[in-house]
């Protein structure tokens, strides 16, 4: 009897583990599917941007830089919409530019004033993102930084309670990087991989947000 018993349990357990491994196996097709979604839209934003400003060359590049490509692109008088292809997943994203401002039109507001700060495109769009799904702006203490306010950090840098990047190296200097208050960032961060911002530097630097993908 415990012969023909075992013998029955036996199969039971390789079905139940096929059927384990299947369900782990859709779950994560399903979390892929969404993290291309993500990074599909992000794209999108900031091919926009970027288009907005410098035309379609420039909305392919970026797109491009950010892991997708450019299937559609219209300019209709201040506004230029896209769309992109990121693996199987597929974003459309609309930016207008007046008076040499550009903002994404699903998020207006406190973006509108950032085209000065020299941030880039990704970091525009991952930004976007960001307080779209927050409901409420990201608090900046530091973005875009010019060569000479890096070396002037630089040189302070002794008295800074986070690590500085030597003048040159900053993904500041390229507009790819923010600082936030410190007591903003676990809501940032939280979010950060669905809008396409890493984190690189949790311990050492936590304030520190760069877009992904440009380093």
């Amino acid at each position: 009897m415990w012969r023909r018993e075992r013998g029955s349990v036996a199969p039971l357990l390789a079905v139940l583990v096929v059927a384990a491994g299947a369900a782990a196996l859709g779950l994560g097709k399903i979390g892929g599917a969404a993290v291309a979604r993500a990074q599909a839209r992000t794209a999108a934003d900031a091919a926009a941007l970027a288009g907005a400003v410098d035309g379609k060359e420039a909305a392919r590049a970026m797109a491009s830089a950010n892991g997708a490509r450019l299937v559609a692109y219209a300019d209709e008088g201040n506004d230029t919409s896209v769309a992109v292809v990121l693996g199987r997943a597929r974003a459309s994203a609309r930016a207008r530019r007046e008076s040499g401002r550009r903002w994404l039109s699903s998020a207006p507001g406190p973006l509108a004033a950032r085209r000065g700060d020299g941030l880039a495109p990704a970091t525009l769009a991952a930004l976007a993102r960001a307080e779209q799904i927050l409901g409420r702006p990201v608090p900046i203490t530091s973005g875009y930084r010019s060569p000479a306010e890096q070396a002037a950090l630089w040189a302070r840098r002794a008295s800074n309670p986070y690590p500085v990047a030597e003048p040159g190296t900053s993904m500041h200097e390229r507009g790819l990087a923010i600082d936030v208050p410190l007591g903003f960032v676990p809501m940032l961060a939280a979010i950060a991989p669905d809008v396409g911002l890493c984190h690189p530097y949790p311990v050492a630097d936590p304030v520190h947000f760069e877009a992904c993908g440009h380093r």
